[in-house]
């Protein structure tokens, strides 16, 4: 029985703790696999795991330097001696890194970097020397790891997963054309980008009526309003808070991904494609990594918000496009399913163990 402790140290609901519990079902139904996750109490990972029955402990706090956190992890590692530590996230690759170094404990140590900015010097770059293995969800990211020092043959791209069996595709439901975006209200993501490009649709008279949803909460919520009240689209923007992806897109009829830059391997694009809706995002590496132009999706440059505008309205204007590239979107998805993520990190167990997963 190979055992598996996943790790995580995320307080909120994202993209990367979905992941866990991916990896963490299909583990558990495995035959030969035996996972443990690892989350901070309070965690929201944690109702997700409980109602699939999957095992899990929990630690004191979201901290990696708590050290009730270190003690308690080690205590785990002494209890379920795993044969992977397989961490998630940045603060949980700096827990077990650090508990691996103190302890001399003979488990493979696995971490999945999800962001693409570069590795700080210090700590930030040594927890992730520790590792056996380093798993970037794009090539971007495995690139720019190597480039801060990582040595190639640690190294790997694994794309995040998403079940699309999940993902509603009924018809839209509202009487005027719905643009939409989901995510976190930070920086990298790039809404106001996105707003400043419904300023140039205000007067666009080849527009019909139309409105905008944004399905997320986070520290530039405020200042977000501020700008489509100052571009006077306050009565057209509804900022609808944190909103499951699965509840708000199939109230979208173009959604976009405006994101600026520390992409992974972007989810919401993919959620796109599942829920048969038309795609539109920004030129990042990574998201170039995914959508075709004109294909599965139209790519504007990043940061321009006018050509953002455009790809709107062609959109709009032409509904023969915006239906081929939701039948490719649908094909697309496939290939980013999370049995095939889970799939592929159990060959990576594998070759760590030296043994055939």
């Amino acid at each position: 029985m190979v055992k598996i402790l996943l790790l995580d140290l995320g307080k909120i609901m994202r993209g990367g703790q979905r992941q866990v519990f991916y990896l963490a079902r299909h583990l558990t139904r495995t035959p030969g696999f035996s996972p443990l996750v690892a989350v901070p109490k309070n965690a929201p990972l944690i109702s997700l795991v409980q109602e699939a029955e999957i095992p899990f402990v929990t630690l004191p706090s979201s901290s990696d330097y708590n050290p009730l956190n270190t003690l308690k992890l080690r205590s785990i590692i002494k209890t379920f001696k795993p044969d992977i530590v397989h961490t998630n996230d940045a603060k949980g690759a700096s827990l077990a890194a650090f508990a691996k170094k103190m302890s001399g404990s003979a488990f493979k140590l696995v971490h999945s970097r999800r962001v693409s900015y570069r590795l700080k010097p210090g700590w930030s770059k040594k927890k992730y020397l520790h590792g056996d293995a380093v798993v970037a969800v794009s090539r971007e990211i495995e690139e720019v790891l190597i480039s801060c020092g990582i040595p190639k043959e640690k190294t790997s791209t694994i794309h995040s997963g998403i079940d699309a069996s999940m993902y509603p595709t009924e018809s839209r439901k509202h009487p005027v054309l719905t643009i939409g975006a989901v995510g976190a209200l930070s920086e990298q993501k790039g809404f106001e980008v996105l707003i400043e490009a419904l300023g140039h649709l205000k007067d666009n008279q080849s527009m019909p009526d139309w409105q905008c949803m944004i399905a997320g909460d986070g520290p530039l919520r405020h200042e977000l309003k501020l700008l489509a009240e100052k571009l006077d689209l306050a009565r057209s923007i509804l900022f609808l808070g944190y909103r499951d992806s699965r509840e708000v897109l199939p109230e979208m009829d173009i959604l976009t991904i405006p994101s600026i830059d520390g992409e992974g391997s972007n989810a919401v694009i993919k959620e796109g494609w599942a829920t048969q809706t038309p795609v539109i995002t920004s030129d990042l590496p990574s998201n170039l990594e995914l959508v075709t132009h004109e294909h599965d999706g139209l790519v504007f440059s990043n940061k321009d918000a006018r050509e953002l505008a455009s790809a709107i309205v062609r959109l709009v204007n032409d509904p023969e496009l915006a239906h081929r590239m939701v039948e490719n979107g649908s094909e697309s998805v496939m290939r980013y399913t999370d049995q095939t993520m889970a799939e592929q990190y159990i060959a990576l167990y594998g070759r760590l163990l030296n043994h055939p997963a």
